[in-house]
């Protein structure tokens, strides 16, 4: 790209406002104290208009440029003797304005900064997938590699901000991937999540993300507290022909009590899916849940493509029957190292921490996005954020995956200074039919990463920023 020869910031300003932009060659050869022309800066605003609200001329091809022309030119530009162009602009409007630098003919960059209202400057984008089984599920293969301090390296190597590990039935493996991370003190995050099986059927399968304690154990029938709130929905739900209808409906009630209970948000994963050549969750079963909203996050892109067609229908067609967005998410899944990061939920928060993540997520501040092979990526979520998400898609998450990586390399040596697992050891080699699924006091393990190696990458990320958001 040509605008990888030249430093701009900053790239995302508040619309209506009057900002001050900088251009700096980062190289000898682009240095635009070295051209002996004049340097004009044009522009068109993110409306598609010129400052003064005239419609610019534009040609496809064929001429016909209305006699206007395509560029307003901006005249308050200097160049320091640091060789930095500086000039301001109005934005006003959401979305792309184009400017370019050029020298007469020649355009020497062209690039975008995006403008949105102000109140949402203070937010970042943060990448995720909250539906990951580690080895600690036993359906998993390539059970050396995905231990959960593994898995989380993996999924920062390929450019992600956080994951929520989702065992079966289990809450403790994520905790064990989180406190590898915090004394590691990498910026990176795993966040705990949890796929709720009931212990006599599994036909529901729900996300416990980000719940501060696993609720599935609690799902048994002569606890108490289970009985007492399984019963009194028990008596609401249809009078379906069979009794184990009833008991999955009543079930889902209860699931998202639990979950708000403990705090976490209550994701209603792969609809569609069909193990054994049939459907998981019986339609009239799946209509209840939509019916009366016993979810906070619907999981639009999963695993499969038929799977996520039909997903994404249901969705739209949820949204419109309700007249509003509900939380979509982009999730994998992923029992191995293959689907990994092919779906993600991109979530604009104030930070990386869970409180702040949930709260963006609840206010449908996200969009879901699914990477099939070959196709342009898929996305679900409002307008705004998807024209925002694609803008970063160009222009920011190249430089911030590559950053990903880097820190990525660091948590890989980090884990080569542990111990082995003895737990992990000894959970991988279980034959799957006596594999563990419940509470099980977590292991901890002692690393000895390199702080001051990630204390340096974090400069890194903070200068990328700086150049985004100013």
């Amino acid at each position: 790209m040509k605008e990888d020869l030249y430093y701009i910031s900053p790239r995302i300003v508040a619309t209506d406002k009057i900002r001050e932009i900088m251009v700096r060659g980062r190289f000898p050869h682009s240095d635009l104290r070295n051209f002996k022309g004049e340097i004009i800066v044009d522009s068109v605003r993110a409306d598609g208009l010129f400052t003064n609200e005239d419609l610019p001329g534009y040609t496809c091809g064929n001429q016909f440029d209305m006699g206007r022309p395509p560029f307003e030119e901006i005249h308050n530009t200097s160049i320091d003797e640091n060789g930095v162009l500086r000039f301001t602009y109005p934005f006003a409007g959401e979305g792309e304005n184009t400017f370019r630098v050029r020298m007469g003919e020649r355009i020497l960059v062209e690039f975008r900064i995006y403008s949105m209202p102000e109140k949402y400057l203070s937010l970042r984008p943060f990448k995720g997938d909250t539906h990951l089984h580690s080895g600690f599920s036993g359906c998993c293969h390539q059970k050396e590699y995905l231990s959960p301090e593994y898995y989380a390296a993996v999924n920062c190597s390929l450019g992600m901000d956080f994951i929520g590990i989702a065992d079966h039935k289990q809450h403790f493996p994520a905790l064990k991937a989180m406190d590898f991370i915090q004394q590691c003190g990498s910026s990176f995050q795993v966040y705990p999540s949890e796929e709720v099986h009931l212990p006599d059927l599994h036909t529901i399968h729900n996300l416990n993300f980000g719940g501060n304690k696993g609720i599935s154990w609690r799902l048994f029938k002569g606890q108490k507290e289970y009985d007492t709130i399984y019963n009194h929905y028990l008596a609401k739900v249809p009078a379906y022909k069979d009794h184990f209808m009833r008991h999955l409906a009543a079930n889902y009630h209860v699931i998202h009590d639990l979950v708000h209970e403990a705090g976490g948000v209550n994701v209603f994963c792969h609809p569609f899916w069909r193990p054994n050549s049939r459907l998981f969750l019986p339609p009239a079963i799946r209509d209840y849940v939509l019916e009366n909203r016993l979810f906070d996050a619907i999981e639009v892109f999963g695993d499969g493509k038929r799977n996520v067609e039909e997903s994404h229908a249901m969705y739209m067609d949820l949204c419109l029957k309700a007249g509003r967005y509900f939380p979509a998410m982009g999730n994998t899944d992923s029992h191995g190292m293959e689907g990994i990061a092919k779906n993600q939920t991109v979530i604009f928060a104030g930070k990386n921490e869970f409180s702040s993540l949930k709260n963006a997520l609840l206010a449908n501040q996200n969009v879901a996005v699914s990477f099939l092979a070959g196709e342009f990526p898929r996305t679900t979520g409002t307008l705004s954020w998807v024209t925002f998400y694609h803008f970063l898609r160009e222009n920011y998450f190249e430089k911030h995956d590559m950053l990903r990586r880097k820190e990525a390399d660091l948590l890989f040596k980090a884990l080569a200074t542990g111990d082995m697992d003895p737990q992990y050891e000894s959970f991988i080699h279980r034959p799957y039919k006596e594999r563990l699924d419940g509470v099980e006091e977590m292991k901890k393990l002692v690393f000895s990463p390199d702080k001051e190696g990630f204390a340096a990458l974090h400069k890194e990320l903070a200068e990328l920023e700086r150049e985004f958001w100013g």
